[in-house]
């Protein structure tokens, strides 16, 4: 009886030490493994959206010299008198 006892208490023992090593060396590679890989170099590329603004033409009130007659402007000392001063929007 004693034998099974020793036995047994020897392969947990076994168990324990292959078990225990396993961990152990995993965590040694783990900890080797972070540190002698090197950080990696970030670039950071800054995008600017350039954007356009286009400006409506800008309406101008402009005084124009319009002639009422189909015919055309008959000129009288220098002026038409038929012709009307109207404003536009240009």
């Amino acid at each position: 009886m004693w034998k099974g006892i020793r036995e047994l208490v020897d392969l947990l023992l076994l168990w324990g030490f292959w078990y225990l090593g396993s961990f152990m060396l995993m965590v040694v590679a783990i900890v080797y493994f972070i540190q002698s890989n090197q950080p990696p170099i970030i670039k950071q590329y800054h995008t600017y959206n350039a954007v356009q603004v286009v400006e409506p033409p800008k309406r101008v009130l402009v005084e124009r010299e319009v002639c009422n007659r189909i015919s055309g402007c008959q000129v009288v000392n220098g002026t038409c008198p038929t012709c009307v001063v109207e404003k536009v929007w240009e």
